[in-house]
């Protein structure tokens, strides 16, 4: 089959199987993934740049969308966030080791297993950045499905187990609003591009650049945040400030979601090929097993996030259910509490805990490779 036609064909059917309801759940764009195993399995080949392009494309607008916000949400309650996000990423991170050494299953499987089951793609660059082998990405389709069924009923049964009054809970809500946002309302600046490719152009090569940078870790380790996370921090940096003297930085969001939506699409097209050509041989090796690693994992990180910001934090009831979904990359799970609570201030939740979970579990995987992986 003509690649062209392959690359956009996947596309196609991915984002109509992820347009379907399933028992509550539509998996969206990630329903890529599952389609090009099956291309792949079938010997489609993307090319391997589309792997770096599509994640940088990802995470830059990430940034750029997260930034005005981004530093108000840390002010308000950014011990929380910021605790809360670092320890799902050390509960996420420590499930995926024990998952190696319970269901003795590789490093680089597990991993993308923990990847699938934190619902991160860009943990997911960054584990295929560590090991050329193809197992994160199988990892990462097997476990991604109740990775988001996990984390979406959740949300939808914790709080009617509980039996909390809905708008009672949400008047506990606040939103915090960003100055710095308003007045760049208030003044014209200089657009070279109106549609925000400008600025995710200059946000990817900055971030290109600071990810270059390498950080020696004794003798033989080196640690860098890699272009994806140099891309998400450099987008932040430019979407708080939101100009550069007369330049803007400030975009339409639906302009930034469709091309971060783009750069997801490339990354998981190339990510499910790359991994379908060993996809049964590995489900057969390893079997059942896998599921009940990622069930591991997705459970333990989203219920132990919740229990800690619930009861240790004292947030609100939706407000940690908000930061849980933050912390765990899960925008269906967000799209899941929205509807629960008919109020879009729970979002706040999440968009001041997503980006600081998405850094950290960039960085994560790499701590990781750096104490159990192969010497």
């Amino acid at each position: 089959m003509n690649l062209l036609m392959a690359m956009f064909l996947i596309m196609a059917i991915g984002y109509f199987l992820g347009h379907l309801n399933i028992f509550g759940v539509k998996f969206g764009a990630s329903a890529i993934l599952i389609t090009s195993l099956v291309f792949g399995h079938f010997g489609t080949k993307v090319p391997p740049i589309l792997d770096n392009v599509g994640l940088v494309l990802f995470l830059a607008p990430i940034g750029l969308m997260a930034g005005p916000t981004f530093v108000n949400n840390i002010k308000k309650n950014g011990i929380k966030f910021l605790a809360i996000a670092i320890i799902t990423c050390i509960i996420g991170g420590a499930s995926i080791v024990l998952a190696v050494k319970l269901f003795n299953i590789p490093l680089e499987l597990s991993m993308g297993l923990g990847a699938g089951a934190l619902t991160s793609t860009a943990m997911l660059g960054t584990v295929t950045s560590l090991t050329p082998s193809s197992l994160p990405g199988v990892g990462y389709g097997i476990a991604y499905a109740f990775g988001v069924l996990g984390v979406v009923l959740l949300v939808q049964i914790l709080p009617k187990v509980m039996g909390v009054d809905r708008d009672e809970e949400n008047n506990k809500l606040t939103v915090p609003e960003s100055k710095n946002a308003v007045e760049n309302l208030k003044k014209k600046f200089l657009d070279f591009e109106p549609h925000g490719l400008f600025g995710v152009a200059v946000a990817i090569a900055l971030g290109s650049l600071l990810g270059s940078l390498k950080l020696p870790v004794g003798d033989k380790v080196v640690v860098s945040l890699g272009a994806g996370g140099g891309s998400i921090i450099m987008g932040i940096v430019l979407g708080h400030f939101g100009h550069i003297g007369p330049v803007n930085f400030t975009y339409a969001k639906g302009n930034m979601q469709m091309i971060r939506d783009l750069g997801l699409a490339f990354f998981l097209m190339r990510a499910g090929t790359n991994a379908g050509a060993g996809f049964v041989e590995v489900i057969s090796q390893y079997g059942i097993t896998l599921f009940f690693a990622g069930v591991m994992i997705t459970l333990a990180s989203s219920v132990l996030s919740y229990l800690i910001a619930y009861y240790v934090f004292k947030l609100p009831l939706f407000g940690a259910l908000g930061t849980t979904t933050g912390s765990m990359t899960s925008a269906p799970a967000l799209g899941a509490l929205l509807e629960v609570t008919k109020d879009d201030r729970v979002s706040s939740y999440y968009a001041a805990t997503q980006p600081i979970a998405t850094i950290f579990l960039v960085f994560m995987p790499q701590i990781i490779w750096l104490f159990f992986g192969p010497r």
